[in-house]
Protein backbone atom coordinates (compact mmCIF):
# COMPACT_ATOMS: atom_id res chain seq x y z
CA UNK A 1 0.00 0.00 0.00
CA UNK A 2 1.29 3.49 -0.75
CA UNK A 3 2.01 6.10 1.89
CA UNK A 4 -1.03 8.20 0.98
CA UNK A 5 -3.36 5.21 1.17
CA UNK A 6 -1.78 4.12 4.46
CA UNK A 7 -2.33 7.59 5.96
CA UNK A 8 -5.94 7.60 4.75
CA UNK A 9 -6.63 4.18 6.34
CA UNK A 10 -5.07 5.38 9.60
CA UNK A 11 -7.20 8.54 9.45
CA UNK A 12 -10.37 6.51 8.84
CA UNK A 13 -9.58 4.20 11.76
CA UNK A 14 -9.01 7.15 14.10
CA UNK A 15 -12.26 8.78 12.97
CA UNK A 16 -14.13 5.51 13.58
CA UNK A 17 -12.67 5.22 17.09
CA UNK A 18 -13.59 8.84 17.87
CA UNK A 19 -17.16 8.31 16.67
CA UNK A 20 -17.45 5.19 18.82
CA UNK A 21 -16.21 7.08 21.89
CA UNK A 22 -18.65 9.94 21.20
CA UNK A 23 -21.55 7.51 20.80
CA UNK A 24 -20.71 5.72 24.06
CA UNK A 25 -20.51 9.06 25.87
CA UNK A 26 -23.90 10.16 24.49
CA UNK A 27 -25.49 6.85 25.53
CA UNK A 28 -24.08 7.25 29.04
CA UNK A 29 -25.66 10.71 29.27
CA UNK A 30 -29.12 9.30 28.51
CA UNK A 31 -31.30 8.79 31.59
CA UNK A 32 -31.73 5.12 32.58
CA UNK A 33 -35.48 4.96 31.78
CA UNK A 34 -34.83 6.30 28.29
CA UNK A 35 -32.12 3.68 27.70
CA UNK A 36 -34.55 0.97 28.80
CA UNK A 37 -37.24 2.39 26.55
CA UNK A 38 -34.81 2.38 23.64
CA UNK A 39 -34.05 -1.31 24.23
CA UNK A 40 -37.73 -2.16 24.56
CA UNK A 41 -38.54 -0.29 21.37
CA UNK A 42 -35.81 -2.21 19.55
CA UNK A 43 -37.24 -5.51 20.74
CA UNK A 44 -40.79 -4.56 19.70
CA UNK A 45 -39.74 -3.31 16.26
CA UNK A 46 -37.51 -6.34 15.70
CA UNK A 47 -40.39 -8.66 16.54
CA UNK A 48 -42.78 -6.78 14.27
CA UNK A 49 -40.40 -6.89 11.33
CA UNK A 50 -39.79 -10.61 11.92
CA UNK A 51 -43.54 -11.26 11.99
CA UNK A 52 -44.10 -9.42 8.70
CA UNK A 53 -41.27 -11.31 6.99
CA UNK A 54 -42.54 -14.65 8.30
CA UNK A 55 -46.09 -13.90 7.15
CA UNK A 56 -44.90 -13.04 3.65
CA UNK A 57 -42.79 -16.17 3.41
CA UNK A 58 -45.66 -18.36 4.59
CA UNK A 59 -48.20 -16.76 2.27
CA UNK A 60 -45.80 -17.13 -0.67
CA UNK A 61 -45.66 -20.88 -0.06
CA UNK A 62 -49.44 -21.17 -0.17
CA UNK A 63 -49.55 -19.47 -3.58
CA UNK A 64 -47.03 -21.95 -4.99
CA UNK A 65 -49.36 -24.88 -4.30
CA UNK A 66 -52.10 -23.61 -6.63
CA UNK A 67 -52.35 -25.33 -10.01
CA UNK A 68 -53.76 -24.07 -13.28
CA UNK A 69 -56.72 -26.07 -14.59
CA UNK A 70 -57.29 -26.41 -18.33
CA UNK A 71 -60.67 -27.61 -19.55
CA UNK A 72 -61.11 -28.63 -23.17
CA UNK A 73 -64.61 -29.01 -24.54
CA UNK A 74 -65.03 -31.63 -27.27
CA UNK A 75 -68.10 -31.99 -29.45
CA UNK A 76 -69.71 -35.37 -30.03
CA UNK A 77 -68.13 -35.58 -33.48
CA UNK A 78 -64.68 -35.28 -31.88
CA UNK A 79 -63.85 -31.72 -32.89
CA UNK A 80 -62.63 -29.32 -30.27
CA UNK A 81 -64.32 -26.04 -29.51
CA UNK A 82 -61.64 -23.36 -29.52
CA UNK A 83 -61.96 -20.75 -26.80
CA UNK A 84 -62.35 -17.15 -27.75
CA UNK A 85 -59.23 -15.06 -27.39
CA UNK A 86 -59.23 -12.65 -24.48
CA UNK A 87 -58.84 -9.03 -25.39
Amino acid sequence: MGEAADRKVTEIDETRRQLTRDLVELEERLPAPLRSGKSLLGIVLGGAVSAVVAKRLLSRNKDDKKAEVVVRVVREDGTRIRPEKKR
